[in-house]
């Protein structure tokens, strides 16, 4: 609605400019005409003294018309310029608002979807069968049918991982859900998440990091989970989960949008994560940060409004301070003329 009045006032003001462009067209014609019949009536001598008054007095009226003309032109349009500032200003605030309250929803659910995930991990790593298989499954086959047995039901039950694996305190995977997966022969010494994993101080800490695109799932863009696996208190290994960011993430945001609105995940850099539009995975998003202290914000530019919000914490989770931007494109003027015309 805000962006149809603004289009309407624009529609008004270019015929305020043309029919007052008109009466003063029409106004100087008519000065021409009593400067004529002044002439005429200097010509006509006594008798057309009388004649010549009248010429006058439409030439002041002439004179009138074309200044009223001129005033009205000013202060219409100048009301009509403030009018059309006021509508752009409410389809930045009515449609903004409406964006942004979209965003932080989308980037609740997503926060939340996370840190119910390390729920699943924090349980799976404190599984009896998964703390016996990580001290014993490589030199244990019974305990490590027993891990692998958890890790495959989790899996089966789960549609958010696409696998589950567990590491030693040497980094070497004992067993993995899928008997297949590539991560089977990588060892993880050294690799960062596994260092603070094994550093870990603190009872039920977890840890991930950022989605990326994983080569031992054929480059699936996933977001890795781990967990400490501890037995006696001490740290004995690693319980590691693999979320289908690609799938689960794509669900949230996807479909089709009002409007044909772009929703894109990004993180404090601005890398884009995910998209529902043709933004690329790890490309740059052109965008500002939100401002200090604020979860939300709204840019209204030229032909498109554009709000971004962060979630607010989830028992203490900051959503990996992840962003949610929504691209909405508005119709421009022409657009607009057109149909309020049409």
């Amino acid at each position: 609605m805000p962006r149809r009045i603004r289009s309407l006032l624009s529609t008004l003001r270019e015929e305020v400019q043309h029919y007052a462009a008109e009466t003063q067209a029409i106004a100087g014609r008519t000065n021409l005409l009593a400067l004529n019949a002044t002439i005429e009536a200097a010509r006509s001598g006594e008798a057309g003294r009388g004649f010549s008054v009248v010429a006058q007095e439409v030439k002041a009226l002439a004179g009138q018309a074309r200044t009223s003309a001129a005033t009205f032109r000013a202060e219409v349009l100048d009301r009509l310029a403030l009018g059309a500032r006021i509508a752009e200003e409410l389809v930045g605030e009515v449609e903004g608002a409406r964006l942004a309250e979209l965003a932080q929803s989308i980037m609740q659910t997503i926060s939340r979807a996370i840190h119910d995930r390390s729920i699943d991990l924090r349980m799976m790593a404190s599984d009896p069968a998964v703390v016996t298989g990580v001290a014993h499954g490589l030199t244990d086959d019974e305990a490590a049918a027993g891990a692998l047995e958890r890790l495959r039901a989790l899996l089966r039950f789960s549609p958010y991982f696409l696998n589950a694996f567990l590491c030693d305190d040497q980094g070497r995977v004992v067993v993995s859900a899928h008997e297949n997966a590539q991560v089977r022969h990588h060892n993880f010494k050294g690799e960062p998440q596994y260092t603070r994993t094994l550093s870990s101080t603190v009872a039920d800490e977890w840890f991930t990091d950022e989605p990326w695109e994983n080569p031992f799932s054929g480059d699936r863009q996933v977001l890795i989970f781990v967990a400490p696996v501890r037995r006696n208190g001490r740290v004995i290994g690693a319980c590691y989960l693999e979320y289908d960011w690609q799938g689960q993430i794509g669900a949230i945001i996807g479909g089709e949008q009002p409007g044909g609105a772009t929703i894109t995940i990004i993180d404090e850099r601005n890398q884009i994560f995910a998209s529902t539009g043709a933004h690329e995975f790890g490309s740059m998003l052109a965008i500002g940060a939100l401002p200090e202290d604020s979860y939300r914000s709204v840019e209204t530019r030229d032909e498109s409004v554009v709000a971004q919000a962060m979630a607010m914490p989830v028992h203490g989770f900051d959503g990996l301070r992840l962003r949610c931007v929504i691209e909405q494109r508005v119709p421009g003027e022409r657009e607009l003329a057109a149909a309020v015309r049409g």
